[in-house]
């Protein structure tokens, strides 16, 4: 054999080799929060109204916990946070929370500069922020004031500021 014939039949192999590789790694990398998903998506589906499940987001303000959108089976909207660490899910129907684009407006009426708006359940433990205690649904708005990052969270069903960082003038 020649020497190119060697090179064209080794580089196409120690391509597939090396792709098979990498691959691997990013399956191995990426599985366990598949996993974790899908025991949350299932939970939800096992013990809510929820039939079917519309959207899906991660909340981490008071900890990671996954929030679904779905439908029960008469065609009825509802939200469901699942706390993986209590391994329990706290719903809402859709029409008790308040639009996203109408939290968006109460925090731009408070001088910040809305970047990002996410949805999500502080659950009542002793290690939740003082005004949480009771359990409630929030939508956790960041975004800049002054130039500085800031965050708003306000009570997803009221619309009540709840807590701001001192940067947000009030």
């Amino acid at each position: 054999m020649t020497k190119r014939r060697i090179l064209w039949i080794s580089v196409p192999i120690a391509m597939v080799v090396i792709g098979i590789g990498v691959l691997t790694y990013f399956w191995n990398l990426l599985s366990p929060y598949w996993a974790a998903e899908q025991q949350a998506a299932t939970y939800v589906l096992d013990h809510t109204p929820l039939d079917r499940l519309e959207s899906y987001s991660v909340f981490t303000a008071a900890g990671v916990e996954d929030v679904f959108r779905g439908e029960d089976g008469f065609g009825r909207t509802w939200y469901a946070f699942y706390v993986a660490a209590m391994r329990r899910a706290f719903v809402l129907p859709s029409a008790a929370v308040l639009p996203a684009d109408e939290v968006e407006k109460r925090a731009a009426a408070r001088g910040l500069e809305v970047q990002s708006i996410t949805l999500g359940y502080v659950v009542s433990d002793e290690g939740a922020p003082s005004w949480a205690k009771s359990g409630t649904a929030v939508y956790e708005v960041m975004g800049r004031s002054n130039g500085r990052l800031a965050f708003l969270y306000f009570n997803a069903t009221t619309g009540q500021l709840l807590w701001q960082d001192a940067l947000v003038r009030s």
